[in-house]
């Protein structure tokens, strides 16, 4: 019995000896480098969005008074539109104004719509138009590609030569080579070209110049190095 439990226990012994060197085994040195690239291409929509604001010390008051003021932006939009120009609401708010001493004095309405044409010269049109029918501000103005999705994977794919180049050579620089990649992580937000511009009632047209856009990548890429 004796000799059963020191045959089992030399074997405990190897398993722990051909174990042991395996869990000291020391970590993969690795180099991690952040690729960026971007892909130019010509807009193909514009997208605005515009703010209607309304205060009044009854809030039914005021509420009237915006869905007034956001008819006439509406009409007005649709006035300079083509049949394909899009106008969606994408927000309605209604919120109590406080003075110092946190007494309700009034109430605020916001009405937000957003527009989307492919008719990029009329981009001025779209907010001269807004501006003299008395929008309260225009958020944002983007262009955006209809393509974008195919022109994103282009510029990923240059981001990730361009990541592989830097790793290459700051390993070399190192004394040191690149083994393999381990870990690629794709950046696939959108980044839309975005001009911002507060509403103001426009003495002149306002011009907009539609030029190439930059439709971005970015991908983080783990190397192991040797």
């Amino acid at each position: 019995m004796k000799h059963k439990y020191t045959v089992a226990f030399l074997s405990l012994l190897l398993l722990l000896a051909t174990a042991i060197p395996t869990l000291a085994e020391e970590k993969l040195s690795t180099i991690e480098i952040t690729g960026r690239a971007a892909v130019m291409a010509m807009p193909t929509t514009i997208v605005i969005s515009f703010s209607v604001e309304s205060d009044s010390s009854k809030a039914q008051a005021a509420v009237r008074d915006n869905a007034e003021r956001t008819e006439k932006v509406l009409a007005a939009l649709k006035k300079v539109s083509d049949k394909d120009t899009k106008l969606r609401t994408t927000g309605f708010a209604l919120s109590p104004v406080y003075e110092k001493t946190e007494r309700v004095i009034g109430y605020r309405v916001r009405n937000s719509v957003v527009l989307e044409s492919k008719d990029l010269d009329r981009a001025g049109a779209f907010i001269d138009e807004a501006a003299e029918a008395g929008v309260s501000r225009i958020g944002n103005l983007s262009f955006t590609n209809d393509k974008e999705e195919e022109l994103r994977k282009e510029a990923s794919l240059e981001a990730l030569k361009g990541a592989i180049r830097d790793a290459e050579a700051l390993a070399k620089a190192a004394g040191m080579g690149i083994k393999r990649i381990l870990k690629i992580s794709y950046d696939s937000r959108e980044h839309p070209t975005i001009v911002m511009r507060e509403a103001a009632t426009a003495a002149a047209r306002t011009p907009i110049v539609v030029g190439e856009i930059p439709v971005q990548a970015e991908v983080r890429v783990t190397f192991e190095v040797n």
